[in-house]
This record gives structure tokens, sequence and C-alpha cells, in this order.
């Protein structure tokens, strides 16, 4: 299995990515972020857990999609497909960011949806998912809400002091770290959120697999699943059929490849 780790030099990414290591025999992991210091530690750990593995780290500012765009063809070019690719880089935003990404757009949006591609930025990547799985059957989507994680992320986003209460006070309704790595692998690699090919094909379906998902879109198994932490479908049904209606999948599909045509070309 080859996975992408963006976002993996810490918190969930992080969890993530060292217990894909210990349930796979032969994995080959790539963690994509910006602290060298951060992967070499995480790279030595993957290796401790399962010796058998390929663990690299890219370096890659996923807020300029330049550069995600170059770190695509690197990847490309050195494996023949990727099985799982894991997003979870993003920033706690409680206003206006103090600056713009090189591109001119917001930073916490830009890593909260165009990097990865909550409000409004989980709303569109939820309906993007919907017009990337009717084009690619073959891939399975998941947009997990992850709950309440023990991770750095309260300190980056006020502060070392601020941020540390902050944590102390949210302990109790925190889940660990490593109990999220654990749920999301089992979510990564379920045969119960099949891609929409394999759910239409009846005789890829065994009788010992688990119980298919309620998509998105309300059928069994359809390759878009918006799923709490543990699984269960957190999908509101009535207000992504409003957006289906209003036709939002295709237009957020347009206006994504549009800005990265802008900022690419």
């Amino acid at each position: 299995m080859v996975a992408l780790f963006v976002g993996g030099t810490s918190g969930i990414g992080e969890h993530a990515a060292k217990r894909l290591a210990s349930a796979i025999k032969l994995p080959t992991i790539y963690i994509i972020g910006r602290s060298q210091t951060a992967s070499s530690v995480i790279i030595e750990d993957l290796g401790q857990i399962n010796a058998n593995g390929s663990y690299m780290f890219k370096h890659c500012d996923i807020s300029d999609l330049e550069l995600i765009d170059t770190l695509c063809k690197e990847i490309a070019a050195q494996e023949a497909a990727v099985d799982l690719l894991f997003l979870t880089a993003g920033a706690l935003s409680f206003g206006k960011q103090e600056s713009d990404t090189k591109a001119g757009i917001d930073l916490n949006h830009m890593l909260r949806y165009y990097s990865l591609s909550n409000s409004y930025p989980v709303t569109m990547t939820s309906v993007l998912f919907e017009a990337l799985a009717a084009k690619n059957p073959t891939i399975s989507f998941i947009h997990e809400f992850p709950g309440f994680v023990a991770t750095p992320l309260l300190k980056h986003a006020l502060g070392s002091v601020i941020g540390s209460i902050m944590s102390v006070l949210m302990k109790p309704m925190m889940m660990a770290g490593s109990e999220s790595g654990e749920w999301s692998v089992f979510l990564s690699t379920s045969s119960s959120f099949p891609s929409k090919g394999r759910s239409a094909n009846k005789e890829n379906t065994s009788r010992k697999e688990s119980r298919i998902a309620q998509s998105s879109i309300g059928r069994v198994g359809d390759g878009v699943y918006l799923l709490n932490y543990n699984g269960n479908d957190v999908t509101n049904q009535r207000f992504m059929e409003q957006l289906r209606v209003a036709g939002f999948p295709l237009i957020v599909e347009k206006h994504t490849l549009k800005t990265y045509r802008v900022i690419l070309s």
C-alpha cells in the first residue's frame, strides 16, 4: 500500500500514519509537511514500528498550490498508484489571518479547502467529493469529522501559554491522538465504505465483508461518505439534496478548477 499523509508531521496525520504502519505488512508512507525536524522523528518511529516498510518525507508548504503541483508530479513519477491520500493539514482561525497566501487567498481557507481538496469549506469539500466520485468511480471519498482530538492545534492558534491552558481545560472532552489514529485507519481501510464502481459490481462484494455504509447521496455505498470519527453517518440529507438540485457540486468543481488554473498559469 502506498499512502500519502498531508499534514503528517503532527497531530491526527502523525498518529494515523503510525497506526497504518503497524497494520500493513509492506507499507510505503510519504509524510508531507514543512518541518524536516519533526518528520525525521516520525520517520524513525515508523521504522521502529514496522521495519519492512518504506518511509519518506516530502517537504511542501501546502498553502502554495504551485509547490503542491510540483509535489504531485514528483510522486506520480515515483509511484504507479497511490492507494490512500490522507488530508489533515489545517489551521484554527478566530479571525482574519494576518496575511494571505501567495495566491491572495486567506490562509485558513487555503488549508481547509484548496490545498486539501470548516462551515463553508466543509460544505464545499463535501459537494466537491460528490462531483469527483461521479468521475472517478474507482476511488472512495471519505469526509470525516475527527472530533476533538488532543493535538498541537490550540497552541499553534493561540500561542504556547493560552493554548496550553485551553488544552488542559478541554482535555476531558478530547480524544487521545492514538485513538484518533486508530479510527482514521479503520475508516480508510474498511470495506464498509467502497467506491462507487466497487459498490455497483456485486461480484466483488463478499458475504463476509462489513455492512456497506450509506453514502452522502442517500444510497448504500455510492463512493462518498460524510462520517463522524467512529464511522457513523452525519450527512444532512435534506441540505445536501438541496445543494445537489441547485447544481452546487458542478459549480464548486468548476470554481475550484478555475482557481487552480489561474494560480498555476
